[in-house]
This record gives structure tokens, sequence and C-alpha cells, in this order.
């Protein structure tokens, strides 16, 4: 075969085939079940805080042992992966959470259950820049924001499926049965064992050329593909660099967006999480039951999943610096909208709107994220990106808590939390790059170029 014929770019230039579509299937369950996990400790906390006779304080200590664990699993993992391979670290991420979860719901007490939801919490931070990493290293450049917005919208429908599980089981099996439900996707790892590939370009970066090509023909026959003769000609090297592990992330060229990145997933989580963490009691302090429904939570996820596809739709046709800009500024505004509520309609409209314009925000982050790193360390800079936004998640409702102490007003608290999209925008604005239909490795390439 001819040797000019990269590999990397037949990837990037591949038409949406049978093999994509499953791929981001299977992404797209990996996701959901982190979402489960991750959103299965709102309806636990209230019945075990009875059980066990916890304090408010203790109650919160559950939930924050949780982001402690997203946090370092997304850092770890992120590394392991640049280590171990994509597909193995993401099988061990299912059994890791799938195992911590189930045990913990035969915790005998509060102090156990903590550790037990951190454990699970490495699991849950792995499962989302983990699996968009593997995703995007086989995605279109076309539409890969598509279905990379697909694949992490997907922790949001986890989220309603964890509140319909609640709904069904708790009243009848009591609150442990959430958690051991858990261990269910344990029998499916057979199933993710064949179907999930593994990364052509992380093989590649190792120079494994012969695992490689056995990838690139399981892509050719799922896809009914005519068969090529690829050799190790074929592969590109991967983009020089320098250090090792999170030192590389930082290094000229890459350091200016690295820190742009970080400070933006920063934010949106912060207002993400302070904004859900409170929006409950001060609305329904004002007398809307509504927000502690199951309804409200259903129409806001789904809003989030159909706002992370919209958004990755518009990524992929105007740019990545623009479709995140718009996306930032209209999720302020909808922040705002709360502050306008007076009926049950208008609070379902602005929890639609900050789910389509503010919840769906992460996954169209994680596509960015990722194409701004090399294969070497991709997956570390998803994860460690990933782990910083948990540091807002964690900071959010400490902020909140502040502003409700220091006496603000309702409208007041809206504002506050309105603010931290509109300096995303400002962020985003400041990408030295903006991507548009390029090479996964392009635009690593040229930031280096830049440094």
């Amino acid at each position: 075969m001819d040797a000019s014929l990269s590999v990397f770019g037949w990837l990037d230039a591949l038409k949406f085939n049978r093999f994509h579509r499953q791929l981001v299937i299977v992404g797209s369950l990996i996701c959901a079940l982190g979402g489960y996990n991750s959103q299965i400790i709102a309806y636990i906390v209230p019945l075990a805080l009875k059980e066990w006779q916890l304090t408010p304080l203790e109650a919160g200590t559950m939930i924050s042992y949780g982001f402690l664990g997203l946090m370092f699993g997304a850092a770890g993992f992120g590394m392991l992966s640049d280590r171990l391979g994509r597909k193995k670290t993401t099988i061990l991420i299912v059994i890791v959470l799938c195992v911590f979860n189930a045990a913990a719901a035969f915790a005998p007490s509060f102090r156990v259950f903590c550790l037990l939801r951190f454990l699970s919490g490495l699991g849950i931070g792995g499962v989302v820049p983990l699996t968009i990493t593997l995703v995007s290293e086989f995605s279109p450049s076309g539409i890969r924001a598509r279905l990379l917005t697909i694949v992490g919208g997907s922790f949001t429908i986890g989220w309603a499926l964890a509140g319909l599980f609640a709904m069904f089981l708790v009243p009848y099996f009591g609150w442990r049965s959430v958690l051991l439900v858990a261990i269910a996707p344990l029998f499916l790892l057979p199933f993710l064992r064949s179907y999930l590939p593994e990364s052509i370009r992380f093989l590649a970066n190792r120079n494994r050329y012969d695992d490689s090509i056995e990838e690139i023909r399981r892509i050719e026959r799922i896809a009914g593909l005519e068969p090529r003769g690829w050799e190790p000609a074929n592969f590109a090297q991967d983009v020089a660099l320098r250090g090792s592990g999170v030192k590389e992330l930082l290094q000229p060229g890459l350091r200016t967006m690295t820190i742009l990145v970080w400070c933006t997933y920063f934010f949106c989580m912060l207002a993400l999480y302070g904004l859900s963490t409170w929006l409950p009691s001060i609305l329904a302090n004002s007398g809307f039951s509504l927000i502690r429904s199951y309804s409200y939570t259903v129409v806001q996820s789904l809003g989030a999943a159909l706002g992370g596809f919209l958004l990755g739709w518009f990524m992929d046709t105007v740019g990545r610096k623009a479709g995140l800009c718009l996306s930032f500024l209209l999720g302020g505004l909808s922040v705002l909208l709360f502050g306008a509520v007076s009926s049950d309609a208008s609070l379902l409209l602005a929890g639609l709107a900050t789910g389509i314009f503010l919840v769906g925000i992460p996954s169209a982050l994680h596509v960015v994220a990722n194409e701004i790193y090399p294969t070497r360390v991709r997956a570390t800079g998803a994860g460690w990106a990933y782990a910083v936004g948990r540091v807002g998640s964690i900071a959010g409702p400490v902020i909140g808590g502040v502003v409700q102490m220091a006496g603000f007003t309702f409208n007041q608290f809206f504002v506050v939390f309105s603010l931290p999209s509109f300096l995303c925008v400002l962020l985003v604005a400041l990408y030295p790059v903006g991507v548009k239909r390029e090479g996964l490795e392009a635009v690593a390439a040229k930031l280096l170029k830049q440094g």
C-alpha cells in the first residue's frame, strides 16, 4: 500500500457506519451507567439520614466523599489509560464502580458507606472522560462533536434512570436495593470485551502496529469496507512531547490552552452544582413544590441530553469556540430566568432551558479536552480537565451556602450563579485555536507549533 496514506487520516475521513453506531451505543451505555451510580446518592441520603440518625453535616459528608472519588478517579484513570490502554482501563472502571456501589448496599455504618462511596466514585469519575476519549479516537472529523456529545450526554440519561429505579424500588425494598442493582452490569463484561475496541491511535503510539492493523481489519469487517493492505509505514508518528504525565499538559504550546480549559471546566461545574444543590430548597421555600418532583428532574435531564446533541451539531457546523460561547451565554441567561419564575409552567420552562443550554455543556467541553492533546497524553489531559471541574463541583455548593448566609435575595442568588457562565464566555473566546472539522492529531500539532 502507498506509504503516504495515513491511518489517522483514514479514520478522520471515514463516513459514519455500522462500527461507529455500535461504538456510540456501547459508549452511551457505559456513560449512562456512570450517571445512574452518580445520581442515586440523591435518593439515598434522606433515608440513610433517618436510619443512621445522621446530622445534616454528616449527610453532606456522604455526598462529598463521592465527589472526592470522582476527582481522583478522573485524573488517576486518565493517566492509567495512557499507559494501560483505553479498553482495559474502561473495563476496569466499570468493575470498580459496580462492585463498590453494590457493596455499599451492605454497609453497616455511616463511615463504611462513605469509604465505599469514595471507592465507587473513583470509577464514576473515570467513566465519562475515558469513554469519550476512546470514542473520539475513532470518530470522523466532520461529526466528532455530535458523536461525543451523544455519548457524554448519556450520563444525564443515567440520572433519569436513577430516579425511575428509586421510584419503583425504594418504597418496596428500601434504599439499599437501588445500590444492589449496580451489580447487574458486571454480567455484561463479556459483551464489553467483545464489542469495545482498543484505540488504534493508542496502539500505534506504542508501536504495536500488528495489533493496530487487527483493529483496522475489525472496522473494515463490521463496516463492510473493502480491506486494504495496511503496513506500519501507514502510521504517522505522534507529535513530539517533552516531560511525562501532567507535565506534558503544561509545556509551551499546550500550557495556555490547558489552563483556559481547566478554568472553563471549573467555573462551568461550579455553576452547575452550586445551582443544582441549592435550587430545590430555594424554590421550595418560595412555594414551588414541583422542584422536588420527578417530573422536573426528567425534564431537565432530557433537556441536558437534547442540549448536548444540539450543541454538538452546532460545534460541528460553526466550530467549537462559537458553539461554546453561545451556549454559555444562553446558559447564563437561563439561570437568570429562574429569578422570574411565577408558576409551575414557567419553572419547567426554566428547568428545560438550563438543561439544554447549561447542564448539557460539559459533554461539549469533553470534545475540546480530547481534541487539544496528542494521543500520548489525550486521556491524561481529558481526565485532569474533568478532575479540575470536580473541584468546581465541590466549591459551588459551598459558595451557594455562603450566599444564603449573607442574606442575598431570591433574584440576587440567581445573578451570582449566572456570573460563572458569562465568565466562561470570555474564557472560551481566549482559546488560541478554534477547531472545526479537523483531524484529531492536527489540533495538538497546531498548538505546539504556536508554542
